[in-house]
């Protein structure tokens, strides 16, 4: 059983009308200072300016559950399943990328969760909303009921001192008008940087990693979770299994970049 003090503090408390001083003081901030496009340097008053957004951002064909880029042959538009979820389906539903997690573009993520570069995470947060009503805004394809990020453990939190997953999932849920939940999951131990092994043993490694909050109910709701960086997909798969197990009716995956 999870314990509500296992569970690390993912978010920091808003106040009330918090979202329009923020943006208040945003356009203020860009009339008096312009800034740098963060993947050319070009000065502009936008994160990343638009030339670097619509060449690394153009949309690709992709497998309709997990992302996976079919190539350019596919045509725009195509709602096929790459090869492997032929053979197997995933935990989750569908999902949703921006691009995959490649040169230049991976400097934006690198960024945010490295560099604490937070401005990123509102820039993503915004082209994932539009990518969103782009490729599931259509009648009867209702957003989320809730987005929920993916969890650091403690440690990772405290030294990084925020949720890269957070800081997306937050101003992306005000944007598509649902509900975020930063604390719906919780990371119940820490584990060993997915990067350094294959997919068995990660798949291995996030087994019982995560746990579902005290006081969430998730059952019939269709749950969004958000992260970073997508590669083998074996973290978002065990969380979906873990949403599913409780009862969610769908978990489509919201995520900046993944691993070709």
């Amino acid at each position: 059983m999870l314990h509500a003090a296992t569970a690390p503090v993912q978010h920091r408390l808003a106040r009330p009308g918090d979202g329009a001083l923020r943006q208040q003081a945003r356009r203020w901030l860009r009339t008096l200072l312009p800034a740098a496009c963060a993947l050319c340097g070009t000065v502009q008053d936008e994160t990343v300016c638009a030339g670097c957004a619509e060449e690394l951002l153009t949309p690709l064909p992709r497998c309709r559950c997990c992302a996976r880029p079919l190539g350019r042959a596919a045509g725009p538009g195509a709602a096929s399943l790459c090869a492997q979820c032929r053979y197997e389906m995933p935990p989750f539903d569908a999902a949703l990328v921006l691009a995959d997690y490649a040169s230049p573009q991976d400097g934006l993520v690198l960024a945010l969760k490295f560099g604490g570069v937070l401005p990123l995470a509102d820039w993503l947060a915004g082209e994932l909303a539009r990518r969103w009503q782009v490729e599931f805004g259509t009648p009867g394809a209702a957003p989320p009921d809730v987005l929920a990020p993916i969890p650091l453990s403690s440690q990772r939190l405290a030294e990084r001192g925020f949720n890269q997953s957070w800081e997306i999932a937050r101003p992306l849920a005000r944007r598509l008008g649902v509900r975020a939940a930063p604390t719906l999951l919780a990371r119940l131990r820490d584990t060993p940087a997915q990067t350094t092994l294959d997919l068995h043993a990660r798949q291995a490694n996030l087994q019982d990693a995560f746990g579902l909050a005290p006081g969430n109910d998730v059952a019939g709701r269709h749950i969004g979770l958000v992260d970073d960086v997508m590669t083998s997909g074996a973290t978002l798969g065990e969380a979906a299994r873990l949403l599913k197990a409780h009862g969610a009716a769908r978990v489509t995956v919201v995520v900046a970049l993944r691993t070709a």
